[in-house]
This record gives structure tokens, sequence and C-alpha cells, in this order.
């Protein structure tokens, strides 16, 4: 399975960072029923909530392994001015992970796999 790393700005105000988070978990459930596999960085918010002592740079180092073994990153819009974003962008070039900004991508390249499955038929 095509696994996906969902990018996007978080670190805002408390409205602000909830009202992401809901952003990026509806965009990462928009591609996993495409049927890929979707990796969300913002769900380390219910562990840091739970443990009560999290940093910035202990949920980015957690989620950063994931991010490298991920088969895209898919950047949400309005994000490319985050800071964070801007890191796990940098990174996912520097791997040559293909970086993604638009969520039909995803579509299209589940209906090309699909095409070339039918065509094997």
């Amino acid at each position: 399975m095509i696994k996906v790393y969902v990018a996007g700005k978080l670190n805002d105000q408390s409205c602000g960072y909830i009202k992401n988070m809901h952003r990026m978990i509806k965009l990462a459930d928009m591609i996993r029923s495409m049927g890929f596999s979707v990796f969300i960085p913002c769900l380390d918010f219910l562990s840091g909530l739970v443990c009560g002592d999290y940093e910035y740079q202990d949920y980015f180092e957690n989620n950063l392994p994931w991010l490298e073994s991920s088969d895209y990153v898919y950047v949400i819009a309005d994000s490319e001015n985050s800071k964070g974003t801007q890191r796990e962008i940098a990174r996912a070039r520097e791997l040559g992970i293909p970086v993604v900004t638009s969520i039909m991508y995803f579509k299209k390249l589940r209906d090309d796999d699909e095409r070339k499955a039918f065509n094997k038929i």
C-alpha cells in the first residue's frame, strides 16, 4: 500500500490549532478512502496531552521517521509558510520523496493504477 505523509500547519493559537487538526484529519481521511495508507502527524496531540511534557522537538522528531519512510508527502494548502511544514518539505526533497499539493493527484494515481491492473487481465 502506498504511504502518504500528510503535512500541514498546526502550531497556531489554540482554536486555530484545533481547526488545523480537523482539516488535516479530514483531508487525510479523503486520501485514505482512495486506498492509500496515511500518517497524520497531528494525532500525536493525544499522546502529548496524556504525557503533558512534550516539547515541539519531541513531536517533530517522532514524526520525521514516518515522513522518511513515506512514498509521498501531501502538503495541505495554505501551509507552505509554516516553519514545521517547510522543514518537512525540505526533508522530503532531500530524500527524493515527491511533494504533492493537490489531493486530486491521489485520485488520478489511484485511477491510473486501477487502469493498469485492468489492462493486465
